[in-house]
């Protein structure tokens, strides 16, 4: 097994990275353990220093040795410090400096929005400070999900069974003559979102109001939450929401990784 590591550690702890090592061959080793000999051939190391390792892991609680075999394994103390991680990494301590970039870079307006069943609700919002327009809506409000971008972020992982639940009692209200008419017509946009990464909201919730959104996932790579930069539709036209793209990506990525996902690495 090859140990991945960062290299650009500038000061590396030896003795830490070898520990670390170890505990990454425990991760993907068998779950009756692995022996000594094993962890001391993938690591290249004398068996003496492996076991000064693991026997300072195991007075910490980190590793544990079976009584039955002698093999090591993973402790208890690692699921106590990795049920900590979701805690500290939610929705409601996020640091909102990475949609103020985003807003700074494009001087447009961002919103990070998230689903409460059939609508969408806006949990943060930055708005530029040096233009005159400022696009809706407001921090808090809610708005249907079939006719914005960020609705269509959210709803484009869903099967097609939750999706005939969400909306068997909605009515696609018609806001412009862009919006979405019928559920038919919106598992056909959910699809190019899927296919795209990305989804627009082509003046179909507000005229002269356009949009993009991509997704933010979590530790298990579901979408938690999709972010989307917005303007009036005579800034934000096709030009200017492809150029808004590649650095929505971005931000939804570091989103995406504080949140502990896979997609955003």
């Amino acid at each position: 097994m090859e140990v991945k590591k960062n290299n650009s550690i500038k000061y590396p702890v030896q003795t830490l990275e070898k520990a670390l090592d170890v505990v990454s061959i425990l991760k993907e080793g068998p779950f009756d353990g692995v022996r000594l000999k094993d962890l001391s051939d993938k690591l290249g190391l004398g068996k003496s220093t492996v076991h000064r390792i693991l026997n300072t892991l195991v007075a910490y609680g980190y590793v544990e040795q079976s009584t039955d075999n002698r093999k090591y394994r993973l402790g208890w103390k690692f699921f106590e410090v990795g049920s900590v991680v979701p805690r500290q990494r939610n929705l409601n301590n996020l640091d909102l400096k990475v949609l103020w970039e985003l807003c700074d870079k494009y001087e447009e307006t961002v919103n990070l929005g998230i689903r409460i069943y059939n609508k969408v609700a806006i949990i943060a919002k930055v708005d530029p400070q040096r233009v005159l327009f400022k696009a809706g809506p407001y921090l808090g409000e809610h708005e249907p999900l079939h006719a914005t971008a960020l609705g269509k972020v959210l709803l484009s992982d869903l099967g097609e069974e939750e999706l005939e639940k969400i909306f068997a009692n909605v009515s696609f209200e018609k806001f412009t003559e862009n919006t979405v008419e019928n559920l038919e017509h919106l598992k056909e946009q959910l699809e190019q979102v899927r296919q795209t990464g990305y989804a627009v909201d082509d003046e179909e919730l507000s005229t002269g109001l356009s949009c993009i959104a991509m997704p933010v996932y979590n530790f298990n790579d579901e979408i938690i939450a999709a972010l989307s930069v917005s303007g009036p539709s005579f800034r934000m036209d096709l030009d200017k929401i492809m150029i808004c793209k590649a650095g929505l990506k971005r931000s939804c990525d570091q989103l995406s990784n504080f949140f502990g996902s896979s997609n955003g690495r």
